[in-house]
């Protein structure tokens, strides 16, 4: 054999422990590299953890600052006016935070014939939050009080006269009661936030057909509203709280504007009507002019939430029309004011004394234009409001240009029957006119084209 020995011959354990070397070393980078992976991994889900985290909070903070300036806005518009006259604020009483607090609310009746808006709905209403209640008194727009410093005249002409302010004074001194809080609103405006509801149950007590309450209504086509509980949308309940065609006039007409503000209260607090707030809070801010800022209508909302309607009681104030003025009965006046400020029942005294004296009062209707079917086509009218009509026929003359409305010694009753007409000038008897009925309707050619009204 020479000096180099024959190579050695590899044995199969030593392939074998080389196998398990390399497998080994595989493993332990295959765990190197596994566990880098994870660490990967989990760095990329606090990535998208804290970048879900940042997106979410840069959402809500739009969100609440949209909200914030949204919510600021509403409150800017309905404060706009009362910021503008210091005189309000000065008129308003303070209260304390938990307690009952009294709300004057006015509302302007706007029609497209007018040329000015009319504060003709007096509305005084005590909000206890702590025990869910309100109570709200109808006070008639033509009610004779003394104006502070501007003598005798309607209480609708404090608005007129000194703005706000003069009404605030004059309502706290013709109730004795304090006003802590001061709304207007202007009825046009609350079709916007019927229809942003969805519309409005009310249950209607008597048929309405009057176009001159629909005006806002393209084509009038509101005009008619069938007696029976219903759903009403934004222009029919418009026409609703407007509507003053009846015997009594303005007293059935504040009778349903307190209906409408009982149905709206206890209905927008459903919660079927959560997501429609916003909206709504929109057009309510369009036609509201307050003292009180957003989280005070916001109390009053949770104050209305939940109520039932024997929470939520309303009475008017009666009284005796003497020509130009609605004279209030002051022992009923008092009687109410200390009712609603003992949290006791005032509905009982509702029932005005034009409704139940429409049935008593009797009408004899002649035709004094000489068209055929004119005079029944009103005395059709006034047996449908309640009147007793034995007499109906011709005036010894056709000469009347226009409807005459005459009394004896009953002006209050000539009223409620030329309230109960389209048309028609009230005029005393002076013993020219012959009838032995309380009131005579002589009907003009002013009729022809009314009955439609």
């Amino acid at each position: 054999m020479g000096k180099h020995s024959a190579p050695r011959r590899r044995r199969a354990s030593d392939t074998v422990r080389g196998d398990r070397r390399r497998l080994a070393g595989m493993t332990i980078e295959g765990a190197r590299h596994t566990r880098a992976n994870r660490e990967q991994r989990k760095k990329r889900a606090k990535r998208v953890f804290f970048g879900t985290l940042i997106a979410i909070g840069i959402v809500l903070l739009v969100g609440v600052a949209w909200a914030y300036a949204f919510l600021r806005g509403i409150e800017g518009r309905m404060q706009e006016t009362v910021k503008a006259d210091e005189s309000v604020g000065q008129a308003l009483t303070a209260k304390g935070a938990d307690e009952p607090f009294n709300l004057l609310l006015l509302g302007s009746d706007a029609r497209l014939e007018e040329r000015a808006a009319r504060a003709d709905t007096i509305i005084v209403a005590r909000i206890d939050p702590a025990e869910k209640r309100v109570w709200m008194i109808s006070v008639p727009r033509d009610a004779r009080v003394e104006i502070p410093g501007r003598g005798v005249n309607k209480i609708n002409a404090a608005t007129a006269l000194g703005g706000p302010a003069l009404m605030i004074d004059t309502v706290e001194e013709y109730l004795g009661l304090p006003i802590h809080h001061y709304m207007e609103v202007d009825f046009s405006g609350f079709q916007g936030i019927v229809d942003a509801m969805g519309g409005i149950y009310i249950d209607v007590d008597v048929e309405i057909d009057d176009s001159k309450a629909a005006s806002h209504s393209p084509g009038r086509r509101a005009s008619y509203i069938a007696p029976g509980y219903q759903l009403l949308d934004g222009e029919h309940a418009l026409t609703y709280v407007r509507s003053r065609d009846f015997p009594d006039s303005d007293f059935t007409r504040m009778r349903h504007q307190q209906n409408f503000f009982k149905s709206l209260a206890q209905q927008s607090m459903r919660w079927d009507k959560l997501l429609k707030l916003p909206r709504m809070a929109s057009e309510f801010s369009k036609f509201v002019v307050t003292d009180m800022g957003v989280g005070q209508v916001v109390n009053l909302a949770q104050a209305f939430k939940g109520m039932d309607t024997e929470s939520i009681q309303t009475a008017t104030l009666l009284g005796e029309w003497r020509s130009p003025y609605v004279v209030v009965d002051e022992e009923m006046k008092e009687f109410l004011v200390d009712q609603m400020l003992a949290g006791s029942n005032i509905e009982e005294t509702s029932v005005t004394e034009s409704e139940r004296a429409a049935e008593e009062i009797s009408v004899a209707v002649r035709n004094g234009a000489g068209i055929s079917g004119i005079a029944g086509q009103a005395a059709a009218r006034l047996q449908a409001r309640g009147f007793q009509v034995p007499e109906v026929g011709n005036a010894n003359q056709f000469v009347y240009d226009e409807t005459l409305v005459v009394y004896k010694d009953d002006e209050a009753a000539a009223q409620m029957v030329a309230s109960a007409l389209p048309t028609g000038r009230i005029v005393p008897s002076r013993g020219m006119y012959a009838f032995s009925t309380d009131i005579l309707v002589v009907v003009g050619k002013d009729w022809v084209g009314t009955e439609s009204r």
